[in-house]
This record gives structure tokens, sequence and C-alpha cells, in this order.
């Protein structure tokens, strides 16, 4: 399988976050879909999800944006339903595009984080300035294809057909907040 890197027209290289990921016990890449889960993307648990089960290290040791960053790091086998993962989490309400960035270029996937940063731009009602300061800070890539990426339907909750008609706006995938039992 290509890395995410192969599909950006680079190499894979070794990647800090994964590393660091892995020294917290999140070695493979479905530990980091399933720590994003238990982190309020239920909507991409796979079947046999355990939340019991989950080894999360905390926020304060493995960020949201660094786990986000890590699930579409350059070094990462191209997977698109971690992809579509990464883009519901780093949607959370308290990301800072200026770590954002420098995380991705950290880790080769600036043009990954364009991507998502352009389509949630567009549909990611109420956020439009969050992801059009990070569409502004990221370096645009020249001839870079779309096609490649998931379609931007992928990132979203799409209505179906309801009775009286009417216009039905697709919903932009966000982590689900939740509250401190602290």
């Amino acid at each position: 399988m290509p890395s995410i890197a192969n599909l950006c027209g680079g190499t894979a290289h070794v990647s800090p976050l994964l590393h660091k990921a892995k020294r917290l016990g999140l070695a493979t890449a479905d530990s980091l879909l399933r720590l994003a889960v238990a982190r309020g993307c239920e909507h991409y648990a796979p079947a046999d999800y355990d939340g019991a089960r989950v080894n999360d290290p905390g926020s304060e040791r493995f960020t949201n944006a660094e786990l986000g960053m890590a699930m579409i790091s350059g070094a990462q086998d191209y997977d698109p339903q971690l992809m579509r993962c990464a883009a519901q989490l780093l949607s959370g309400p308290d990301l800072d595009p200026r770590i954002l960035v420098r995380l991705a270029r950290m880790e080769r996937c600036g043009p990954v984080l364009a991507y998502i940063a352009e389509q949630a731009r567009q549909w990611d009602d109420g956020r439009e300035v969050f992801w059009g300061t990070l569409v502004a800070m990221l370096p645009q890539v020249a001839g870079m294809s779309s096609e490649v990426w998931p379609h931007p339907s992928r990132f979203m909750l799409q209505a179906g057909y309801r009775r009286g008609g009417g216009v039905h706006k697709p919903v932009w995938l966000r982590p689900r907040q939740r509250t401190s039992s602290r």
C-alpha cells in the first residue's frame, strides 16, 4: 500500500509523531483510529469497537492535533478511513491553525491537510474563519490532484429524502465533545 507521502509525490519519512504514538502504546493505525473514536469520533468506530480496551495516554501527552496529524502523516499508509476520521478530529473547537501547520510540515502531510481544510471551509458552517486561516497558512501545491483523496461527501453527514421537500444541507462531522467526569 502506498504511503500518503507517495500519493503527494514525495517519499515516506521517519515520523516523529508515529514514533511518539508507538512509545505511548499506539503502535498501529488501528490503535490511532480507536483512540480517535474514544475521543469523540464515533462515526468511524470499527464493528468490534470496545471503548474499555482503548489505550488513551491522555490528551496532555498526545493531543488531538497530534493524533489527527499522526493519522494523516506522510509516513502513514494511505487509508481513506483514517483520513476521514482525522478530518473529523481536526474539526474540534480547541485546535490552533499554527500548531496544525507546524505538525503538517513536520509530518509531510501539508497537501492532505490543505485538501481537508479546503473542503471544510466550504462545508463546515460556523468555522469558515478557522478553515480559511488554515488554508492561507498552508503552502499551495501545484498540480495536486484531489482524485486520490476521499470525496468531500465522505467528511459529512448527508440527509436523505424528506417528505414535504426542502433543501437539506450536508453537515460536516465534528468530534462529539465529552463532558469531564473529574
